[in-house]
């Protein structure tokens, strides 16, 4: 969001899935202070690849899609320890970036006529509830808002027939503008 705020006349539409554009939630706070407050967080990261292989397939609520290729898909990209230091600095962020989650916060008015798609995975998402779903209706006033009673965090994962559907809306709202 912090090219959309700065780069708004880059952009015909938006879709947005269970994400934050402001300071970080008590909850959210907490989850970084757990994945980096201590070294076993550092070494589960970087050594253990936690991130990519528990982090991420536990945010989709259809566990049968969580196979040995999406495990892998989001395992090979960090093959080192080194490779790895970005999936710890980033949890660390969601508490340090506070300032900066500020100003965007602050801007995402600007983006209030565009035409946006929202889907919002209502499963079992600990990080991201109704009130983040709420504050995006309340910043994208063109948006048309789809919840998913069947989706969880990823919703790309859970619901790909849903993303390319708010894909293809964005662009049927958006034809013809530049």
């Amino acid at each position: 969001m912090n090219y959309a705020v700065q780069n708004r006349s880059n952009l015909r539409g938006l879709v947005v899935m269970n994400t934050w554009a402001w300071p970080a939630s008590f909850i959210q706070r907490v989850f970084s202070l757990v994945m980096v407050g201590w070294p076993i967080g550092y070494w589960l990261q970087t050594h253990r690849n936690y991130f990519a292989k528990a982090m991420l397939p536990d945010g989709i609520s259809h566990k049968e899609k969580v196979t040995p290729s999406l495990r892998k898909a989001y395992t090979d990209p960090f093959p080192t320890v080194d490779s790895r230091k970005p999936t710890y600095i980033f949890p660390g962020q969601i508490r340090k970036a506070h300032a900066w989650l500020g100003k965007i916060e602050s801007k995402l008015p600007i983006l209030g006529d565009l035409p946006a798609q929202i889907l919002w995975g209502n499963k079992n998402d600990p990080g991201f509830g109704p009130k983040d779903l709420e504050k995006w209706q309340g910043f994208l006033k063109m948006h048309e808002t789809e919840t998913l009673d069947d989706a969880s965090h990823s919703v790309q994962e859970d619901r790909p027939d849903r993303v390319v559907a708010a894909i293809r809306r964005v662009l049927e709202r958006t034809q013809g503008k530049v």
